[in-house]
């Protein structure tokens, strides 16, 4: 058999076939079905997992953030409290001990 034989006889099955027409409305019908594809799509599963559990991981970062430094401020208030009573109480001592001279203690 010769090569080109078989390539005339594909040349001229493929000459027999219609060609194929497109509708000048194609580009605006495939537009028109992708818009309502989306606009029943909007809130699915996949949109839910894209935009909410992200925005809810991000929520709790904050809470816990703002938790966290909720708890050290008021230990550093308790510290704070602790070392000024502590000092208040030294300067309890330091007027009692300068006065002691003046008191009769006897």
């Amino acid at each position: 058999m010769n090569k080109d034989e078989e390539k005339d006889a594909l040349w001229d099955l493929l000459g027999q076939v219609r060609e194929p027409t497109v509708s000048p409305y194609f580009a605006r019908n495939v537009l028109r079905t992708m818009r309502q594809d989306q606009a029943a799509r909007k809130w699915s599963w996949p949109s839910l997992l894209r935009w909410v559990l992200p925005a809810s991981g991000v929520a709790a970062v904050l809470i816990g953030w703002t938790a966290l430094q909720w708890r050290q401020d008021q230990q550093e208030q308790k510290e704070f409290a602790a070392t000024f009573d502590a000092a208040a109480e030294l300067s309890s001592l330091v007027v009692v001990g300068t006065m002691a001279p003046w008191m009769d203690v006897n």
